[in-house]
């Protein structure tokens, strides 16, 4: 919820012979905003909190002293952060609405349609004609007797409040560091007593109060951003690889699926050269229709400039498993599988199988396919310069 606006002050000039000074209150701030920004550092969503709250802004005082501005809340968040906002159902205007009292009717099933476009025309009438008596600050002992129906109220102040209260439906995909995205705005500070000053009124006792900050209900997804995702059947060797040639340290075990969050890994050549590589959540058939991890794995894939399939050699047929991962590639993103890839044959050193399964495989297929042993660190500088030769290219 981003800040609300400070509201304006009812104040006048007096001194030891000026008993009857003229207006001079001061504005009241405007709220903070609420930002996000990437921040390449940040690797998961753990740091944004559930509740966000900017700072108000300061009310405004006597002497023409304006309130300060509410400061500004940032919140970094790491690349491939999809920010979509959780619009509310009918259920939710209505019960907002009846707690305000601007809503008596009974809601019922039927007619849902003709509700919400009378819900709608309702929010409409009363941006367009706002009750003053919840927008006016008041001079002490001076609310009854301001008359305020027939005052016109400042178009910047209601072209504000319109603003506020009618938000574009907020969809951002962040993607490079840096990268700023406005979450919601700040409340508009209200107008001191001054500004009302006409020649009919030269004494305005009132003044306007600042306006809510906008408040949003957000869906957050990470989609990982690397240069290599590895992808493959659970238990594979995608982990063990990726501690192998880069600075990560996954959870490795002998069991499928102990991998459920993707980790990113950096390999480092020697002439400084960087890979970024992403570990992810292994992949079963059916996985297109969330079986499994499903789509807390896919969704990472879309964001990987190459795709490198480790798949166990040592498997009766090892090239099925490459189809079947192919396969739920282009069920899930037609065209997935159009990218650059090569096959890591990881425990090529299992015995006779293993070797024989390789030189079949590596006469049927024109994919670049490197064999590997992950565990036992054979063979790793060679697939690593091979992924660096397809990301070159």
């Amino acid at each position: 919820m981003a800040g609300r606006g400070g509201d304006g002050c009812v104040s006048f000039f007096r001194d030891m012979f000026v008993p009857r000074g003229p207006p001079n209150g001061g504005d009241g701030g405007n709220g903070g905003d609420i930002w996000f920004v990437v921040d390449e550092n940040e690797t998961s969503l753990n740091c944004v909190k559930r509740q966000l709250k900017a700072t108000a802004g300061v009310n405004g005082k006597g002497k023409s002293m304006h309130g300060s501005r509410g400061t500004d809340l940032v919140v970094k968040v790491p690349r491939g952060t999809i920010v979509r906002e959780i619009m509310p159902t009918q259920q939710q205007l209505c019960n907002e609405d009846q707690e305000s009292g601007r809503l008596q009717d009974t809601v019922h099933t039927e007619g849902s349609k003709r509700f919400l476009d009378a819900l709608s025309h309702r929010a409409k009438l009363r941006a367009q004609t706002p009750d003053k008596s919840e927008l006016f600050v008041h001079y002490p002992r001076w609310e009854e007797r301001n008359e305020l129906e027939d005052l016109p109220m400042p178009s910047e102040y209601l072209a504000a409040k319109w603003e506020l209260d009618h938000p574009e439906p907020l969809s951002v995909d962040l993607v490079s560091h840096g990268q700023r995205a406005l979450i919601a705005k700040g409340g508009f500070g209200g107008f001191n007593n001054p500004r009302f000053i006409s020649s009919s009124e030269r004494q305005p006792h009132y003044a306007l109060r600042g306006l809510m900050g906008q408040r949003r209900e957000l869906e957050l997804e990470l989609k990982t951003i690397a240069d290599v995702g590895l992808v493959g059947m659970p238990n594979a060797g995608k982990s063990t690889f990726l501690g192998a040639v880069s600075n990560a340290h996954p959870k490795i075990a002998s069991y499928p699926f102990t991998t459920l969050n993707p980790y990113i890994g950096t390999v480092e050549f020697r002439d400084t050269f960087q890979i970024t590589v992403a570990d992810i959540p292994g992949l079963i058939p059916g996985a297109h229709r969330n079986i499994g991890l499903g789509h807390s794995f896919l969704r990472h894939v879309e964001r990987s400039r190459v795709l490198a399939y480790i798949v166990d050699v040592s498997r009766d047929s090892p090239w099925n498993d490459l189809a079947a991962l192919q396969t739920e590639l282009n069920l899930y993103s037609p065209g997935l599988t159009d990218r650059p890839s090569l096959v890591i044959a990881n425990k090529a050193d299992r015995g006779t199988r293993a070797r024989e399964n390789f030189e079949k495989w590596q006469a049927m297929t024109s994919v670049p396919l490197v064999p590997i042993s992950a565990k036992f660190n054979k063979n790793i500088l060679k697939a690593t310069y091979t992924i660096r030769q397809i990301l070159g290219k």
